[in-house]
């Protein structure tokens, strides 16, 4: 009987731990997702204040993060984000508005879709 209480236990903390982890990563990856179009809007605008504010933002954002979403998330999308932030910062500093509002949106998408790969939906249990 132990053994069915123990086993009940750990099913159910590993129930808490995936929905709280579903959770984390849906809400950090649509702000990171957010503070990117901010930051593509800025560029497209050449308000480059506030474009290089909310990019290098967004970035470091994404690097204290890294750790916990390379946990549960797929590494090769997060390689390839990684490639477009330093893209990203290449064109910042040469001011290329098209390029930079380009790989924000792209960015944009992306860790969007990071989030939603761990959100609950009928289609992510098929």
């Amino acid at each position: 009987m132990k053994r069915c209480w123990f086993g009940f236990g750990l099913l159910l903390a590993m129930l808490i731990g995936g929905a709280l982890v579903t959770r984390v990563m849906t809400q950090s990856h649509e702000a990171l997702s957010s503070r990117l179009e901010q930051a593509a809007a800025a560029a497209a605008a050449e308000n480059w204040d506030d474009a290089e504010e909310h990019f290098l933002g967004a970035r470091k954002e994404w690097e204290e993060n890294w750790p916990f979403s390379a946990a549960f998330a797929d590494h090769e999308p997060m390689e390839e984000i990684d490639g477009l932030f330093a893209q990203g910062e290449v064109y910042l500093h040469a001011r290329n508005p098209e390029g930079l509002a380009a790989i924000c949106a792209q960015l944009s998408k992306d860790t969007n879709a990071i989030g939603e790969a761990h959100a609950l939906n009928w289609w992510n249990l098929l």
